[in-house]
């Protein structure tokens, strides 16, 4: 018998994923409880949104990140842009190549380091900060709009004191303390 069950919130107490009757496991896992699917969902949620947005001007969202990251600060190597946008480094190669193709990047070699290639913003690229950036940030107000000012404020400060920290807790912390992803 497992000592974990999980349900979505509007299922029963005590009620097992399969609605094969009762469940006795110890502990419960509410799927809209868990933090990494409230985020997940909400990122998707503005990300979609963002996408619809940002198409007409003939940007991916995949592009988006390293578009932001090039804006303020553009050269940056390949493995910069792949730390700062948290995306591995062959999907990085991939969107630069398909941004070279659509004519928002450049590549050139760093002239210290012949091994590096450095992402420079076209003219078409820097043209476009001044559309998009704005589109953006009415996605972001959009989304929190149904919170106050102090909310808002609470919930980007808890989120980047968990991004700042990787949301590891030390292990010896008390299991009340860490919550399921």
């Amino acid at each position: 018998m497992s000592a974990w069950s999980v349900r979505l919130a509007g299922a029963a107490k005590g009620e097992d994923a399969e609605h094969l009757g009762p469940a006795s496991e110890s502990q419960t896992f509410v799927i809209e409880d868990s933090l990494g699917y409230l985020v997940n969902r909400m990122a998707r949620l503005m990300s979609h949104e963002l996408a619809e947005r940002i198409r007409p001007a003939g940007v991916a969202i995949g592009q988006w990140p390293v578009l932001l990251f090039l804006w303020a600060r553009d050269g940056m190597t390949q493995a910069e842009l792949s730390r700062g946008v948290a995306i591995e480094p062959p999907t990085v190669v991939r969107t630069i190549d398909r941004m070279v193709r659509d004519g928002l990047v450049t590549r050139a070699p760093d002239p210290d380091d012949g091994r590096l290639s450095r992402i420079y913003l076209t003219e078409r690229a820097r043209s476009l900060r001044d559309e998009l950036v704005p589109l953006a940030a009415a996605v972001n107000g959009e989304i929190l709009n149904g919170l106050t000012a102090n909310e808002a404020r609470t919930l980007r400060r808890l989120l980047a004191k968990l991004a700042t920290h990787g949301g590891s807790a030390p292990s010896n912390a008390p299991r009340s303390s860490r919550e399921s992803a």
